[in-house]
């Protein structure tokens, strides 16, 4: 396979964002697989859904490259993670317009799109989605497949576990300390105090809503 093909799971409205992704980093999109029985045999982009990723065998993974573009951050997770066992490759993705810093650390299989600033020793994890417009401050973490939406703004110095999803436009402060694994920040919520983990905040001031449990 040449070195720059690369095939998408996920064949929503999301699949069709990383596919542009995908064409403007220089990569040609082979095709899409998605587990929706209506969009077998269909285009999308003008890429050919292929068929469904349960269906296929571990040996068709190993020499190929694969973009997962699925919002949903522990299934994203868990293809990608059987994707990388089976010997396939799960490269990033970084928007040229996006501007890391030098001294950032990134994992693999990370999305980062157009606008997005990480700045200095920034820390992201492997499978996270950064949306377009989005700011990290200095020395912050960001774990494990990870989802920060459009237009939001995360601060210093603040540890957010893994599988955490931060809505569109929300503010996490400078002066928090975390940010517990699989918590959801609602879409504008301005938080100012730690977040428990496997719960959902939203509001200004965000406020505990409920626990997912």
């Amino acid at each position: 396979m040449d070195k720059k093909e690369i095939y998408i799971i996920g064949a929503g409205t999301y699949g069709e964002a990383m596919h542009e992704l995908a064409e403007t980093l220089g990569y040609t999109v082979k095709g899409f697989y998605d587990e929706a029985d209506e969009k077998q045999g269909a285009y999308i982009m003008g890429a050919p859904v292929l068929g469904k990723v349960s269906a296929l065998s571990q040996d068709f993974f190993p020499g190929k490259r694969f973009i997962v573009a699925i919002g949903n951050n522990k299934i994203r997770r868990k293809i990608m993670e059987e994707i990388d066992h089976n010997g396939g490759d799960t490269p990033n993705m970084i928007h040229p317009a996006a501007t890391i810093n030098k001294s950032a650390t990134l994992g693999k299989g990370i999305y980062i799109q157009a606008n997005v600033y990480v700045w200095t020793k920034v820390t992201i994890g492997d499978y996270c989605i950064i949306s377009p417009n989005v700011v990290i401050a200095h020395h912050t973490k960001v774990g494990k497949a990870c989802l920060i939406s459009t237009l939001s703004g995360v601060g210093a110095s603040i540890d957010i576990k893994e599988e955490v999803f931060v809505g569109m436009g929300a503010t996490l402060v400078t002066g928090l300390s975390r940010i517990g694994k699989g918590a959801t920040i609602g879409a504008g919520a301005v938080v100012l105090k730690d977040v428990e983990e496997d719960s959902i905040y939203a509001g200004v001031p965000a406020k505990l809503i409920k626990k997912k449990s």
